[in-house]
């Protein structure tokens, strides 16, 4: 495991819930049993501040602290399009982390996606969050 993902995870900036949200959500990966629960505040149609809890592995953990920084101020059209794009890269449908998505390609990259599902919690449980609005 590479230094870079301790790293990331320990950016707990974000790792707390909203005490004034819009949507919440806990979601759990069926496949190790990392549980996490995401809050947003929206305003707009853009998230404004975004917060986390897990109890999870640091892949996990990384991938929630990245998310909550990359994802404010994004719109809702913006945040299901980088979703989408990071699964197709995840699933192995593209072969490059698309250059605007570069900021994640410290966590999301061809060495770390065997735990896939673990990298793609956090942006899983936001598309479930947001796929209403």
């Amino acid at each position: 495991m590479d230094l870079k993902v301790f790293k990331l995870a320990a950016n707990t900036k974000n790792h707390k819930l909203l005490k004034n949200y819009d949507h919440i959500l806990k979601q759990k990966n069926s496949f190790c049993g990392d549980e996490i629960t995401i809050s947003i505040k929206i305003k707009n149609k853009k998230i404004l501040k975004i917060g986390y809890n897990c109890k999870s592995c640091i892949y996990t953990q990384a991938t929630a602290s990245m998310l909550s920084i990359f994802f404010q101020n994004k719109s809702i059209g913006e945040i299901k399009d980088i979703i989408l794009e990071l699964n197709k890269f995840c699933m192995k449908k593209t072969s490059k982390l698309p250059k605007n998505l570069s900021f994640f390609s410290k966590i999301i990259n061809s060495q770390n996606l065997a735990r896939k599902d673990c990298l793609l919690l956090p942006f899983n449980t936001v598309k479930k969050m947001i796929s209403i609005l």
